[in-house]
């Protein structure tokens, strides 16, 4: 529900399947207070070293997303047109109401049991609907919810993921 003006307002959030690959975000720099960061050289050296991408066995849902390839960005004004850049968010990528057109706190959406992207259970996860889109993603999140987040689970299993205990 859009808390600008209380209608309810469709949302979307991005997925990844099992066996997608992410980087290490970790830089040993960031946590000397007295670095001046990387040269953006260096940065693209770090990034591509193949030391740092792993593959990651799990789904993973993606929030506080910044960065998206041009083809991931474009796929999305096609299929999910509310969800766009915000520029009093520094350009992340946020859902949009589709009645008033005021921003949806991403805090409203993932973390809590019982919001849109944490169903307790899996008739709380009837509600969404699953636009699967077979084409590379690239992108940068800040947050990634993996299934080790037990309250992700009911959405995984809309992916065709089932998480248990064992895995």
């Amino acid at each position: 529900m859009c808390k600008s003006c209380r209608q309810a307002t469709t949302v979307f959030a991005l997925a990844v399947p099992p066996g997608h690959e992410s980087m290490e975000a970790d830089i040993d720099l960031d946590e000397d207070e007295n670095s001046l960061g990387l040269a953006p050289g260096d940065f693209h050296d770090w990034l591509f070293r193949p030391e740092h991408w792993q593959t990651i066995p799990g789904p993973a849902l993606l929030s506080q997303v910044y960065i998206l390839s041009a083809d991931v960005a474009l796929t999305l004004q096609r299929v999910a047109p509310p969800l766009r850049q915000d520029a009093a968010q520094q350009g992340q990528w946020t859902n949009f109401c589709e009645h008033c057109g005021s921003p949806v706190w991403e805090g409203a959406l993932y973390p809590t049991p019982g919001q849109p992207f944490c169903p307790t259970d899996d008739a709380g996860a009837t509600p969404i609907t699953v636009h699967k889109v077979d084409a590379p993603f690239d992108g940068y999140a800040r947050m990634i919810w993996t299934d080790r987040y037990r309250n992700k689970w009911p959405l995984f299993k809309l992916l065709g993921v089932d998480c248990s205990e064992a895995d």
